[in-house]
């Protein structure tokens, strides 16, 4: 069986919203790393093209879930959503590129190399860029502790976000 990502409470931003949409997210990549894993592509017949329509489909939600977050981000006037809206683009332009070649090459299951991929992708700019932009929000609130607390965490997982440079 593959290995599952689940929300962990850590990587929360303490922001209800954007976390209520990260969890969806983990939870739709965890979907697609069941229903379209290795054990479970062996036995399964159908449409070839479904694990790339789930994954389309994971690629809408997480346009949508930037929408939201930069709707937040304008609500209180950031002035680092220039720089957070530039990231967000370029994570849809290295999905849309993933995605193409997933679809030249028939990717018909979501194997181990390829999940971590997806994985990495997401969780890389929930640990960094919206950590830092939540960190800032909690500082404009004047919750100092929480603003303490994100800055903590973006250290702490500051080596996770470095481990994926080097790969």
């Amino acid at each position: 069986m593959p290995k599952l990502l689940t929300w962990r409470e850590d990587w929360s931003l303490r922001i209800e919203a954007l976390d209520r949409d990260h969890r969806a997210l983990i939870d739709q990549l965890a979907d697609i790393c069941i229903r379209f894993c290795p054990e479970a592509s062996s036995g399964r017949s159908g449409d070839a093209n479904a694990l790339i329509d789930a994954l389309t489909q994971l690629g809408e939600s997480m346009r949508e879930h930037f929408r939201r977050e930069e709707d937040f981000m304008r609500a209180f006037d950031y002035e680092g959503i220039g720089e957070h809206q530039s990231e967000h683009a370029l994570l849809m332009a290295e999905f849309t590129a993933m995605l193409r070649e997933w679809r030249a090459n028939g990717l018909h299951v979501f194997d181990e190399a390829t999940q971590g991929l997806v994985r990495d992708w997401l969780l890389a700019h929930i640990l960094g860029a919206d950590r830092a932009f939540a960190e800032t929000y909690f500082r404009l609130c004047g919750r100092e502790e929480d603003a303490d607390q994100q800055r903590v965490m973006s250290l702490y997982q500051s080596s996770y976000r470095t481990s994926l440079g080097r790969r």
